[in-house]
């Protein structure tokens, strides 16, 4: 529990980072009978297709005007991406549609014992 507080902690402090005037999220959870999944996403500037899996490199920041003004240092999508991955699901960044960014976290159902 702990670590998935962690990863959508991380996740909501970029949107309120990066999401620009507005700060627009969305939060979803889709559950079906193979996975659960969880979406946070914004309507910023967004990240560039060419950035979208760097993101999640240690020390990473996408080198623009915007992260340039923000505080960080590039941690806290490299330790959501380990956190989810310790707990057996992926963790992608996406665009988000008409614009922005998607972050969709999915984990396999276990069986029930």
């Amino acid at each position: 529990r702990d670590a998935l507080e962690q990863v959508f902690l991380n996740l909501v402090d970029n949107v309120v980072k990066y999401a620009a005037e507005g700060k627009f999220i969305e939060v979803k959870v889709t559950s079906n009978s193979g996975e659960v999944s969880f979406e946070v996403a914004d309507q910023g500037s967004g990240i560039p297709a060419d950035q979208r899996e760097r993101v999640f490199e240690t020390f990473h920041r996408v080198d623009d005007s915007l992260t340039a003004s923000q505080p960080g240092c590039g941690l806290g999508l490299g330790i959501a991406r380990q956190l989810v991955e310790g707990m057996g699901g992926v963790i992608c960044c996406e665009q988000n549609k008409p614009r922005g960014i998607r972050f969709l976290i999915v984990f396999p159902r276990r069986p029930k014992a």
